[in-house]
């Protein structure tokens, strides 16, 4: 075998790289640090809010929120995607009702896999004091299924005049 063919040996001194690993920073990801990124992105409800909600996902991801807020303003959360407008007592009342009759609290919260190119959905609201989050997948469970549709439907709804 010609001295050709063989790989170089390393240099017993070994192979300097200018310092890049050169003490002075940390070498592992803390949970801390991974979660923070996590968090920038979480959707959050205001104090007076009723109900946030995201549906992201898609054959060409999109990703398009609302909030609706106890007295029946609905903003979007997206830029320029909609304008403000405002839910009359009866339809609030029907969001209302939808809300507590989608068994929330109960919802999976297991990462179950998504159709392909399917949504996926955050919901953010308070039932009684405390704050319930829920991130559901298509397909969405039947007990569900109604309030994703109502939402959905506010974020289609056509835009008018706050």
């Amino acid at each position: 075998m010609s001295d050709e063919t063989r790989e170089p040996a390393a240099p017993a001194e070994g192979i300097k790289l200018s310092g890049a690993l050169a003490g002075g920073h940390d070498t592992r990801l803390s949970e801390a640090q991974a979660s923070e990124g996590a968090d920038e992105d979480r959707l959050r409800l205001p104090r007076n809010g009723l109900i946030a909600y995201r549906k992201s996902g898609g054959l060409r991801f999109t990703s398009r929120a609302i909030i609706v807020y106890r007295n029946g303003r609905v903003l979007p959360l997206d830029d320029g995607e909609g304008r403000p407008r405002r839910l009359g007592p009866a339809a609030l009342a029907r969001l209302k009702g939808l809300i507590l009759r989608g068994e929330l609290t109960r919802a999976p919260q297991d990462k179950r896999s998504a159709t392909r190119d399917g949504y996926s959905y955050e919901i953010v609201t308070r039932i009684g004091r405390r704050e319930c989050a829920v991130e559901l997948s298509d397909p969405v469970p039947a007990a569900q299924a109604r309030l994703v549709r109502a939402l959905n439907g506010l974020l289609a709804a056509p835009a008018r005049g706050a």
